[in-house]
């Protein structure tokens, strides 16, 4: 019996050990072979369930579990992101000097177009005209007259904003005069069409989003007769991006000289000498609108007949190449390409 006993707590772990799931009996209690001093009674126990216990303990932690976020990486930020980011400004209209008083400004981005009025001289002929940029030296246009409505608009198609700047010097005819600045990090000049007796204006001729610019050549003005007989041609150009620059580019236009030569056609057939003011009495000036105006739309041959036909005068070849040397020197003459 004694050495049952023995056995017995043996033969429960060796079941704990393999796995073994069977009930345990209750020992019986064995009598002491001594007296042992009292003691409290220990409260009894049951053998834990250790499957059970297991389950539970993983169910628990399961529910207790809260997923970690995913770390992320924190963005960097820069000084300068914190600020605000500001539109320059162009610099204050400061008068150029004690006469002269604002008469019109227009701002482009960081720039400012003042047109300063000189007080002391009212006609205009001494007012100036400042472009003014932050960072760029101060452009200066005297003798200017107007700040033109497209200034701040891009004319030529490059996405930049352009500024367009007229002149007068005050004379009875002359001189007008136009300017074409870009204003971009720093103005460049486009274009500055000779002082002439004519001014100009823009248009889109060919509906392409590009403003052409439309002058008058004034090439003949006094040379056969006064002023107020004197030829004035029309002549047109374009932008040429490669160059950065107005070129003339007349016959590319024949249809915008139509109207001009049937009016002209009709005043130099019904001419008389000395109609327009000539100096020689002859009706020179009175033949070369039509004439010139075939020359500028790319018609070189039918100027030439044209004039033929309606000057009836001897010096005629003469005539035809003092015509034709005179435009070759021209700012505004461009001939044709088949020529």
């Amino acid at each position: 019996m004694k050495k049952a006993h023995r056995l017995l707590p043996l033969l429960v772990l060796f079941s704990l050990a393999c796995g073994l799931v069977v009930p345990v009996p209750t020992p019986t209690p064995i009598p002491p072979t001594s007296t042992p001093t009292a003691s409290p009674t220990a409260t009894a126990t049951s053998t834990p369930d250790i499957a059970a216990t297991q389950t539970l303990s993983m169910a628990l932690t399961e529910s207790a579990y809260t997923p970690t976020p995913t770390a992320t990486i924190t963005p960097e930020v820069q000084p300068e992101d914190l600020l605000e980011s500001e539109t320059p400004l162009p610099p204050a209209a400061i008068s150029p000097g004690a006469d002269y008083k604002l008469g019109d400004e227009v701002i482009v981005g960081a720039y400012g177009l003042r047109l300063w009025h000189n007080t002391v001289h009212p006609m205009g002929f001494e007012d100036i005209l400042m472009i003014e940029h932050s960072g760029s030296d101060t452009i200066l246009i005297e003798q200017a007259s107007a700040i033109h409505p497209l200034t701040g608009s891009d004319i030529n198609g490059d996405k930049i904003p352009e500024a367009v700047i007229e002149t007068y010097s005050g004379g009875a005819h002359c001189c007008f005069g136009t300017r074409i600045y870009k204003l971009g990090e720093e103005p460049q000049l486009l274009y500055q069409k000779p002082e002439s007796n004519a001014g100009g204006q823009f248009e889109d001729l060919d509906k392409d989003g590009i403003q052409e610019f439309i002058t008058y050549d004034d090439l003949f003005a006094y040379q056969y007769c006064s002023y107020a007989g004197s030829p004035f041609v029309k002549a047109i150009l374009v932008y040429d991006p490669l160059e950065e620059t107005y070129k003339p580019a007349s016959p590319l236009f024949p249809d915008q000289y139509t109207a001009d030569i049937l009016e002209y056609t009709a005043i130099a057939e019904e001419a008389k000498p000395g109609d327009y003011g000539e100096w020689d009495e002859s009706t020179k000036c009175s033949v070369l609108p039509m004439t010139l105006a075939y020359i500028y739309s790319g018609d070189t041959e039918t100027a030439r007949s044209e004039l033929e036909r309606v000057y009836p005068y001897p010096d005629v070849e003469a005539f035809w190449d003092e015509i034709m040397l005179a435009i070759q020197d021209s700012p505004l003459y461009v001939a044709p390409e088949s020529e």
